[in-house]
Formats: C-alpha cells, structure tokens, sequence
C-alpha cells in the first residue's frame, strides 16, 4: 500500500468509527428500553376519519395484533407506541411516535417522544383503505427497529 493511501485510510477510519458510535448512541436514545412492552395509544377523530371509512378499532387491531405476536403489548405499561391520524377533506397526515421514560439532570423520570416517523398524502372516496392497509408495514419497521436496538434486553 502506498504512503497516500496509508494516510488516507488512517485519516477516515475515525470518522467512520465515529459515526458508527453516534448512530448506534442515537439508536439506543430513541429506542431502548430493555425489551419492555408498550401500551398503545391512537389519538384521531373519529368522525374525520369515518368520512373515508376509517375507524379507531381497525387501526388499534391491526396495530396491537402485531405488537402482541412481537410480545410487545401491555396496556398498562407506561411507555407507548403513539399514533395521531389526522384527516382534512382531501388529505391525511400519520405520526408515529415511541414514548418512553427519560431522565435529565435537572428533572424528575417522564415520558417522552424518543422516536418518530411520519407521512402525509391525499385520500379520495375510500381512502382509509389505504391508510389500513399500509398500517402493518409501518408496525413492521417500528417492530423490527426496536428489537434491533434492544436485541441484548429480549434475548434475556
């Protein structure tokens, strides 16, 4: 190898490391929580959403079904998997956010959104199929995230 190379490869393995050990940090900030389940909380109005179809229970079924196959599921744990649906008359937008106990120097344990993910779009007649329909993807990536963050607390 020559000297350049040498060099060069030296210079950026920090910086790859470095990155490695934030995103793995930022990772354990937003998700980990030593495997525990979480209760589920779906914040929407009803009738808004009823205007294309859609109801509260068919979002909680399909959501709490996948959490409970992943033995995630408590409804009285105090962490939680937070979804907000809000429909207008021609579009949707979806937030799904993780809360969970945190802690600060200067405060008292509390929940906090640690995680989120999001998307918009426009519905027309019927779009609340959609939207349910979509709804199991998302728990998967939730799912998967989580227990790839806290695989050394589920494997206990």
């Amino acid at each position: 190898m020559n000297k350049i190379a040498l060099v060069a490869l030296l210079l950026l393995a920090p910086a790859a490391w470095s990155y490695e050990t934030t995103k793995k940090e930022i990772d354990k900030f937003q998700l980990w929580n030593n495997c525990r389940p979480m209760r589920l909380v779906i914040a929407m109005d009803d009738s808004d959403a009823a205007r294309i179809g859609l109801t509260r229970k068919d979002i909680e079924s399909a959501v709490r079904s996948r959490l409970r196959v992943a033995r995630l599921y408590d409804e009285d744990a105090d962490n939680a998997l937070y979804i907000e649906l809000i429909v207008t008359e021609h579009a949707f937008g979806i937030s799904w956010r993780y809360y969970k106990e945190v802690k600060d120097k200067y405060s008292t344990y509390s929940l906090a959104p640690t995680w989120q993910r999001g998307f918009a779009g426009s519905h027309g007649e019927g779009g609340g199929s959609f939207i349910l329909s979509d709804t199991p993807k998302r728990v998967d990536f939730f799912i998967d995230e989580y227990l790839r963050v806290n695989e050394s607390g589920c494997s206990k």
